[in-house]
């Protein structure tokens, strides 16, 4: 019976150990980019801060497979035209905030990401993602579209928008 209680309180010891390292969440957090909500003012300041150029506002969430699927192409095509009037505005819709941190992350983000508070999604009309909005260069909405975007698809828009 002893050897049954010693055996028990040396496994306990060990999970013990293993299970409180200290580095483990909070140094992969550390890592991780913060996400600003974003309310209805805060949306229309940052479309104000970058008048002048060719915006896609991206509504997107870290489970949703369509979104996996263009964000690599947003990426690409972001750091190619963000010198020529360009930009990205990504806003995760995740209820767990670090989810999306991690999928910006991962994906290597490199355009303004945000998390948009409930009030945001419903101005915007957002019921499925990822939905995608284009504007002009003087701010005027061009094109509300729900489902992923190709790189082919996002490059024309913008030429035709940047005229």
């Amino acid at each position: 019976m002893k050897k049954v209680i010693l055996l028990f309180m040396g496994m306990l010891l060990i999970f013990n150990i293993i299970g409180c390292n200290p580095f483990d969440s909070s140094s992969k957090n550390a890592n991780l980019p913060e996400l600003k909500d974003v309310g209805i003012s805060e949306f229309d300041q940052i479309l104000q801060e970058h008048k002048g150029k060719v915006i896609l506002v991206n509504f997107f969430a870290s489970w949703c497979p369509p979104c996996k699927a263009e964000t690599p192409e947003f990426v690409e095509t972001y750091n190619k035209l963000k010198d020529k009037n360009f930009v990205i505005i990504a806003f995760s819709i995740d209820d767990d905030i670090q989810k999306a941190r991690q999928f910006v992350a991962d994906y290597k983000i490199t355009y303004p990401v945000y998390h948009a508070k409930r009030e945001l999604e419903q101005k915007m009309g957002v019921s499925s993602i990822p939905t995608n909005i284009f504007y002009d260069k003087n701010g005027n909405l061009h094109q509300a579209m729900v489902g992923a975007i190709t790189a082919d698809f996002l490059i024309k828009t913008y030429e035709i928008l940047n005229k």
